[in-house]
């Protein structure tokens, strides 16, 4: 299995949620995902620790390459960001990347 990829799906590690505490972090992803309809969910397989073994690099979030999207992944499933409400909360792993978002 090619590392970043999961069901099928290529994910890119984009970045992390930056904060004063883990409490902080978790409401500020929480809040600002899309969990009603996740792109990959239990039903389709989806397992929260597979997905992140899976992953060569662990991010808070990750861009979806084929849905121009970025996902942050929960125990609910991989959840919807919006990476420009985000931006001042989120430290890059790759500043100089742009993903197109």
């Amino acid at each position: 299995m090619i590392r970043n990829q999961y069901l099928g799906h290529t994910f890119v590690p984009y970045g992390n949620i930056i904060g004063k505490d883990e409490e902080t972090r978790f409401h500020r992803l929480m809040f600002r995902t899309d969990t009603q309809k996740p792109l990959l969910s239990k039903e389709d397989g989806y397992d929260y620790y597979e997905f992140n073994r899976a992953m060569a690099e662990a991010a808070d979030i990750y861009f979806h390459p084929a849905s121009k999207l970025y996902y942050v992944p929960t125990s609910g499933g991989l959840c919807c960001i919006d990476e420009r409400e985000q931006r001042k909360y989120i430290k890059k792993l790759c500043p100089d990347c742009d993903m197109g978002g």
